[in-house]
C-alpha cells in the first residue's frame, strides 16, 4: 500500500469547514431535542389526552431531522464546488472502487 501523503493546506480548510458543518448541524439537532424534551414537559400542556411532547416528538423533530438533512446535503454540494481540487484528490483514495459510478450520477457503469 503505498504511503499516504499529508493533506496540503487547501485540503485542511475543506476539511474543517466540513467539521464546522457538521458539529454545528448536530449542535442545533441536539438543542432542539433537548428543548422539547426538557422544557415542553414543564408547560404542562395536553392535546386529546397526550402530552405535548408526544405531538412535537412524533411531528416536529422528524420534520426538523429532515430540514437539518437537506441543509447539510445544499451546504456541502456548495463546499464541494468551491473547494472542487480538495474533494477531487479525495476521491483517488485507495479502496475507492467505485469512481465511475459517482461521476456517473450513482449509475452502475455498464
Amino acid at each position: 500500500m503505498p504511503a499516504k501523503r499529508p493533506p496540503n493546506a487547501h485540503e485542511e480548510l475543506y476539511w474543517q469547514r466540513v467539521r464546522r458543518i457538521t458539529g454545528g448541524l448536530l449542535l442545533v439537532w441536539m438543542l432542539l431535542i433537548l428543548g422539547i424534551v426538557l422544557f415542553v414537559p414543564q408547560l404542562h400542556i395536553h392535546v386529546y389526552g397526550v402530552p405535548l411532547t408526544y405531538w412535537l416528538i412524533s411531528t416536529v423533530l422528524l420534520i426538523s431531522f429532515l430540514g437539518l438533512v437537506i441543509c447539510y446535503a445544499w451546504r456541502m454540494d456548495r463546499l464541494e464546488s468551491k473547494f472542487k481540487r480538495a474533494v477531487e484528490n479525495n476521491r483517488h483514495a485507495s479502496g475507492d472502487s467505485h469512481e465511475k459510478q459517482h461521476r456517473g450520477g450513482g449509475q452502475a457503469p455498464f
